[in-house]
């Protein structure tokens, strides 16, 4: 499979880069970039934010279509949530405490909230699973340490 038969997965027509759904992976950007410069890098975080990033834009843009692409997609995403509810554990104080709460509660919730209702999550999934986990690994990428390499 080239990867450019990836890119036309799916039935019907793509999401367009201005919809929401697309756009807002940027929000994924700083906490990679983040991880990336760090001394000595975390590179767990920068691996698999990455791999998600990749995986989520590719689903989204085929309108979120159902198949094996997407339960790879979905192992991924869950596995970066897992991480994220993994370092709040580890949190180095506080103030970074209650901001890994508050992200894991706000995606966790929109998660719930909308998963069985496609006019909820049209308007609350980017915010909720792009925008707060990507604010959420900025913290990460910025407050804690790496756990494995």
């Amino acid at each position: 499979m080239c990867l450019h038969s990836v890119f036309q997965r799916g039935p019907g027509k793509k999401r367009v880069w201005s919809d929401p759904q697309m756009y807002t992976h940027a929000a994924l950007l700083p906490g990679i970039f983040i991880a990336s410069i760090r001394e000595p890098p975390i590179l767990e975080l920068v691996v698999l934010q990455g791999i998600v990033c990749v995986l989520s834009l590719i689903w989204h843009r085929n309108h979120e279509h159902e198949d094996a692409f997407a339960k790879i997609e979905h192992f991924f995403a869950h596995g970066l949530f897992a991480y994220g509810l993994s370092q709040t554990l580890f949190s180095p104080g506080l103030l970074p405490l209650l901001m890994n709460i508050t992200c894991a509660f706000v995606t966790s919730t929109v998660y719930v909230v909308t998963y069985d209702n496609r006019a909820l999550w049209e308007r609350w999934h980017a915010i909720g699973l792009h925008v707060v986990p990507g604010l959420w690994s900025v913290v990460i990428a910025s407050m804690h340490e790496r756990f494995l390499f």
